[in-house]
C-alpha cells in the first residue's frame, strides 16, 4: 500500500481520509469523521492507521521472533513470572527496529503541520504528550511497544484472543486540550460526549458517556 495512502494529515480543520482507509464504525475515529461532516470543526490530526503497524512487523520479522521469544509460555493461563522476565525482552525488540525510511519521511511531513507539543495516542486514550518530529515518532514506537506490558500480554492469552495485539489506529493532535461534556448533534438522539478541544476551541478528541470509565 502506498504509504502516501496509510499516513493522512488534515491540514485543514478537516478530517482527510485515503480511498483505501476505512474507519470501523464505532471506532472514535469514525465519531470524529461523523462529527466533521455535520459541520463540527475538527481539529488537524494525524492518523497512523493500523497498517503502518501491521507492516512495521512484517519488515522486521517481529512476529516470528516474538512468538520464538514466548515460545512454550504464550498459552491461555500464562505463568505471570515468566511473563515479567520476558516482556522487557519483546518491548525493546519492537522499540529497537526502524521503520522504512519512506514511512519516517512520510510522517515527519504529516507532524509537521501541527502545533509544536502534540499528543500521541491510541484511540480512545490519553496517550503521551510530546513534541511533534523525531520524539513523536518515538512515542509512536513506544506505544506499539505498551502492547507488551504484562498486563496487556496477559489479558490477551487469557481472553483466548492469542499473543499478537489487535492492531489500532494512533492519532496525532494539539497537546493542549480542554474538556467539556455536550449534547451530541451527529449521533444517537439524546446522548452525549466527553469532548476535548485544542487551543482553537475545535474537536480533538471524544468519547460517547455511556462508555466514559
Amino acid at each position: 500500500m502506498p504509504v502516501a495512502c496509510a499516513i493522512m494529515a488534515a491540514i485543514t480543520p478537516h478530517l482527510v481520509w485515503p480511498p483505501a482507509y476505512e474507519p470501523d464504525e464505532h471506532s472514535e475515529i469514525a465519531w470524529l469523521l461523523r462529527a466533521e461532516r455535520a459541520g463540527v470543526p475538527v481539529a488537524p490530526m494525524v492518523v497512523v492507521p493500523t497498517d503502518v503497524e501491521t507492516g512495521f512487523y512484517a519488515l522486521n520479522n517481529l512476529p516470528e521472533q516474538l512468538l520464538r521469544l514466548f515460545d512454550g509460555v504464550a498459552g491461555d493461563d500464562p505463568d505471570e513470572d515468566d511473563l515479567e522476565e520476558i516482556a522487557p525482552h519483546a518491548r525493546e525488540l519492537v522499540r529497537g527496529r526502524a521503520l522504512l525510511d519512506e514511512v519516517v519521511e512520510r510522517l515527519y511531513e504529516a507532524f509537521a503541520t501541527l502545533p509544536e507539543h502534540v499528543v500521541v495516542r491510541r484511540e480512545g486514550a490519553d496517550g503521551v504528550a510530546t513534541w511533534r518530529g523525531r520524539d513523536a515518532l518515538l512515542a509512536l514506537k513506544r506505544i506499539w511497544a505498551d502492547d507488551w506490558e504484562v498486563d496487556a500480554i496477559a489479558t490477551r492469552l487469557r481472553a483466548g484472543h492469542g499473543l499478537a495485539p489487535r492492531g489500532q489506529s494512533v492519532l496525532v493532535h494539539d497537546a493542549l486540550l480542554t474538556r467539556s461534556r455536550e449534547p451530541l448533534g451527529f449521533g444517537p438522539a439524546g446522548a452525549a460526549v466527553d469532548a476535548w478541544s485544542d487551543r482553537a476551541g475545535r474537536l480533538a478528541r471524544l468519547r460517547l458517556v455511556d462508555d466514559a470509565r
